[in-house]
C-alpha cells in the first residue's frame, strides 16, 4: 500500500475559521468510469439520515445515471473487514467517520480512488488516496424539555458528567471515539490538548458515570429514542436527528453550547465488483449542487468551500460550528486510524463489564 495522506484538522478549522475561498473543479472521469455497473449498495446509518441520502443523492444519482443504488443500514466495520478478506464483498460504497476510514485504510480494506476524485480540488478537506471526506457533523447533547426545562439539563460535557447538579439516567453511544473525548473534556482537559488521547484517564472517567448510564445506544437513532421514549434523560446525538424527532412532535431540544466535531468520508471496499459505478456516486455526492442540498437537509458543514462560503454567507448559516472557539471539539482521525481497534475493542469490553 502507497503512504497514507492522513487528513488534517488544521485544514478543517481553516474553513470553517476563516472566510477563505477557492474555486471548485469538477470531476472529469475517463475510461473505466464509465463502465456500465448497474447497481450498488451503499451503507447508511439508519432513521432519518437514510431518508436524506435517500433523497439529496441516490434519487437524482439513479435518475442522471440509471444505475440502482441499494441503501444497506449497517456501518459494522467488522462486517466490512470480513467481507473483503473472505473475497466476498457485497458493500460498494462505506459511509465511514474518521476512525472508520483511518482504521481501513490501515488495514488495506479500502480501494485506491480514481486519479479525477483524489485530484479534485475547491474542498475544505482535500481527499486521501482511499477515502473521500464528505462532510463535518457536529454531536452534542439532548434532552426532553417538559421532563428538563432551562436550568435542569447539562448544555456541555462536564455538564453531562455532573450526576449531582443534573440527576438523571444517561444513554450512551456503543462507539468509542467521540465518547472517549467528551469524557476527556468532562474531566477538564482543553480542547486543543486532547490528543493524544489518555485513554487510561478517559476509561476512569467513564467508570463515574457508568451506574447513571440506563442504556448504550446500538444505533444512531436508538441515541434519540432513548430519550423519546423515557429510557434515559440525557443523550449524546446529532442535530438532524434530535430536529427530526421535534418536528414530529417529540419534545427535545440540543445544546450547541459544546460539540465533538467530526468528518465523514466515503471509500469503496478493496474487491467491490461495482467499483467503478461506486466511483461515479462518490463524484455525484461532492458535486457542490448535491453538497448544498445534503448540508442543509442535515445542518452538516459541506466540503466544498464555494458551497460552505454560500451558507456561511446566508440567513441559513446559524448552525455552523465555532471550531475555533475554544470548547469545540475537532476530532482527530489520525489517532484513531492508529488507535480504533484497540480502543474500540476495550470499551466494548467497559460497556458489558
Amino acid at each position: 500500500m502507497s503512504k497514507l495522506l492522513k487528513p488534517s484538522r488544521r485544514a478543517v478549522l481553516h474553513g470553517l475559521s476563516t472566510g477563505a475561498m477557492a474555486l471548485a473543479a469538477p470531476a472529469v472521469f475517463t475510461g473505466r468510469a464509465f463502465a456500465q455497473d448497474s447497481k450498488i449498495t451503499v451503507t447508511s446509518w439508519g432513521g432519518s439520515y437514510h431518508e436524506m441520502v435517500q433523497t439529496n443523492f441516490v434519487e437524482p444519482f439513479t435518475a442522471e445515471t440509471g444505475i440502482e443504488v441499494q441503501l444497506v443500514d449497517n456501518g459494522d466495520m467488522a462486517k466490512v473487514k470480513a467481507q473483503v478478506l473472505s473475497n466476498s464483498v457485497t458493500w460498494d460504497v462505506i459511509d465511514a467517520p474518521a476512525a472508520f476510514a483511518t482504521s481501513g485504510a490501515k488495514q488495506d480494506l479500502w480501494e485506491e480512488l480514481d486519479p479525477e476524485l483524489v485530484n479534485m480540488s475547491g474542498l475544505v478537506e482535500a481527499p486521501n488516496p482511499y477515502y473521500m471526506p464528505l462532510y463535518l457533523y457536529s454531536g452534542g447533547l439532548l434532552w426532553n424539555t417538559e421532563r428538563h426545562p432551562d436550568g435542569q439539563h447539562p448544555v456541555d460535557f462536564a455538564g453531562f458528567y455532573d450526576v449531582e447538579q443534573f440527576p438523571g439516567r444517561r444513554c450512551m453511544r456503543s462507539l468509542a471515539p467521540e465518547t472517549l473525548e467528551a469524557a476527556l473534556v468532562a474531566d477538564g482537559v482543553a480542547p486543543e490538548d486532547l490528543y493524544p488521547l489518555d485513554v487510561e484517564r478517559a476509561f476512569a472517567k467513564l467508570d463515574e458515570l457508568k451506574p447513571h448510564v440506563s442504556t448504550f445506544a446500538s444505533s444512531t437513532p436508538e441515541q434519540v429514542s432513548s430519550v423519546t421514549q423515557n429510557e434515559a434523560d440525557f443523550s449524546y446525538s446529532y442535530y438532524n436527528r434530535v430536529n427530526s424527532a421535534r418536528q414530529g412532535g417529540a419534545a427535545l431540544d440540543f445544546s450547541f453550547d459544546q460539540t465533538n466535531n467530526s468528518l465523514d468520508f466515503f471509500a469503496i471496499p478493496k474487491g467491490s465488483p461495482n467499483k467503478e459505478a461506486a466511483m461515479r456516486f462518490i463524484e455525484f455526492c461532492m458535486r457542490p449542487e448535491q453538497q448544498k442540498a445534503w448540508s442543509l437537509a442535515g445542518f452538516y458543514v459541506p466540503n466544498r468551500m464555494s458551497v460552505l462560503e454560500e451558507i456561511r454567507n446566508s440567513d441559513q448559516g446559524g448552525y455552523l460550528p465555532d471550531l475555533g472557539n475554544g470548547r469545540n471539539v475537532v476530532i482527530d482521525p489520525a489517532w484513531w486510524g492508529d488507535n480504533y481497534d484497540a480502543v474500540q475493542r476495550r470499551y466494548a469490553e467497559w460497556m458489558i463489564s
